[in-house]
């Protein structure tokens, strides 16, 4: 219902000329990206919530994400209930009432968060009572629970489309500081950090309006560079990607982001010298952040596993929804240096809960491999010199990347203790009770190993593991969203080997490595760029 609290609160709360209210029945989760980027491109600091009574608990969640934004929000069930019912009439006639007392404003309806009914309702009464004076805004989502919400994710990626006058040019980004240290938290936690200091030192008008039947389109924005400098001279330095700042990724930039490794590569190869061996390390970087898919290369099965140049998320993914039962996946050490993870992400992504366990697979993790990753972490000096701070440090990635499979993933563990690993592997995958069983490695020497100890047959499949000769993809919302997190935990694993340079339009940050050890290890540095410097 409408109550008279709401409106009075209403009445003495808004004092600007415009206020927005917010439709969420649907997608409640958006609320933060949704107050936040209408705010900072229409200028709007009151807002108006209206509510069903399932939208509760992710509302008070998001709000709490937004309170250092200083916005005025008034939600409805604070002052005596929902304004959206199951029945679209009802909804109506209250919605109706909300307007009614707004007549001398300007309101701006947000239909971001709503389901197709709801909006129905709201577009009737508004556009018969307000008679066409109404402005309709949808801001470009995800609508997956789990997608960190703005600023936590790059403004690109939230679109705002304005129906009705165009009232854009504000143009004030909400987002000033940023984090002063990347901890590893986990890709996600990576992606958060990056996306607020992406968000720092970039501009607004991403958005679209159709207004008197003519389309402004997003114009071309600045570019957000990020560069990797020189050990041996401060003046050198090379380019590691640019991006749109208004558009985001585009093939150009996932091409860069793809042979960016080499660029890595380059810039270390004064001091470690030996350019080879540098390569055959530096290469993983590739795959590790995500930059090319992990593709199936060869395979070997009794005849029910054949998917030769299929990518791994999307066979792990056919396989998981199979009603034939689970399927087990046991990967090899070499798979924590390759990125196993990313592969994971993109599957929970398709799957539609980034982040997340994927139904139907189970994940097991060889305590050979734990202790081969871990011993490497262990026995190494970081502090020894170049030679010995880059195998320490990929060997820390894929310590990292084998704690996000458990905590993300639920990964289990499989009792194969032995060295070499491949073939405790091999004794221990055949007695689980999965009825389909994946081995992969990207080690050709383990591969063979496998099909030579002849346990890729009945239930056991063993897959040697590749990466594809094509950038990533961005010709969707889906494909954008990947590419920003492949771009952001290049950049914080770059900085790792060297200072990176993020120039933007609002500004420049330099990224360093500050440690190496520790639980939150590694933890990456945040230093502003002064105009005069």
């Amino acid at each position: 219902m409408v109550s008279e609290d709401l409106l009075k609160r209403i009445r003495e709360s808004i004092t600007s000329d415009r206020v927005g209210i917010v439709v969420l029945d649907k997608h409640p989760w958006l609320t933060p990206t949704i107050l936040g980027r209408i705010s900072e491109e229409l200028g709007i600091r009151d807002f108006v919530l209206i509510t069903d009574m399932h939208a509760k608990p992710f509302i008070d969640d998001g709000i709490s994400h937004v309170r250092s934004m200083d916005l005025n929000i008034i939600v409805d069930y604070h002052y005596g209930g929902h304004v959206i019912d199951d029945n679209v009439f009802d909804t109506a006639i209250r919605f109706k009432r909300l307007i009614d007392s707004l007549d001398d404003k300007k309101m701006i309806i947000d239909l971001t968060g709503a389901s197709g009914s709801t909006a129905a309702s709201i577009i009737y009464v508004s556009s018969h009572e307000l008679r066409g004076k109404t402005i309709y805004t949808v801001v470009n989502t995800i609508p997956m629970y789990g997608i960190p919400a703005y600023p936590g994710s790059p403004r690109w990626l939230h679109r705002v489309y304005v129906m009705g006058e165009d009232i854009s040019g504000y143009d004030k980004p909400l987002v000033e500081e940023f984090p002063r240290n990347i901890e590893w938290r986990g890709t996600r936690g990576v992606y958060i950090g990056m996306a607020k200091i992406f968000n720092s030192l970039t501009s607004c008008g991403c958005r679209e309006t159709v207004s008197m039947g003519l389309r402004k389109h997003v114009s071309k924005g600045y570019k957000l560079e990020a560069w990797i400098g020189s050990l041996t001279s401060s003046s050198k330095r090379v380019k590691l990607f640019s991006i749109d700042e208004l558009g985001g990724p585009d093939e150009d930039m996932a091409s860069m982001i793809y042979s960016a490794w080499k660029k890595i590569a380059d810039v270390l190869e004064p001091i470690y010298q030996d350019r080879q061996s540098l390569d055959r390390m530096l290469m993983q970087l590739q795959r590790y952040v995500g930059a090319a898919d992990l593709i199936i290369k060869e395979s070997a099965s009794s005849g029910w596993f054949d998917n030769v140049g299929e990518k791994l998320h999307r066979v792990l993914l056919r396989y998981a929804s199979d009603k034939t039962g689970r399927l087990a996946l046991i990967p090899d050490t070499n798979l924590f240096y390759q990125g196993l993870n990313m592969a994971l992400l993109k599957a929970s992504i398709r799957s539609g809960n980034p982040w997340a366990p994927i139904r139907g697979l189970t994940i097991y993790i060889p305590r050979c491999a734990e202790a081969e990753i871990n011993g490497k972490v262990a026995e190494t000096d970081p502090d020894a010199g170049i030679q010995q701070r880059i195998p320490y440090t990929l060997a820390l990635l894929a310590n990292r990347c084998l704690l996000e499979t458990k905590y993300y993933y639920d990964a289990k563990c499989l009792a194969a203790t032995a060295q070499p690993c491949e073939a405790a592997i091999a004794v221990e995958a055949p007695n689980l009770n999965e009825p389909r069983i994946l081995l992969i490695t990207a080690d050709r020497k383990a591969y063979t190993a496998w099909q030579t100890l002849n346990v890729c047959r009945g239930k056991v499949a063993c897959a040697y593991i590749g990466h594809s000769d094509k950038p990533l993809g961005t010709d969707s919302i889906y494909g954008k969203f990947y590419v920003s997190i492949a771009a952001s935990l290049l950049t914080y694993v770059a900085s790792l080997f060297a200072p990176v340079t993020i120039e933007g339009s609002r500004g420049q940050v330099r990224l360093v490595m500050r440690h190496l050890k520790g639980s939150s290890a590694p933890v990456v540095a945040v230093h502003k760029i002064m105009a005069n410097t």
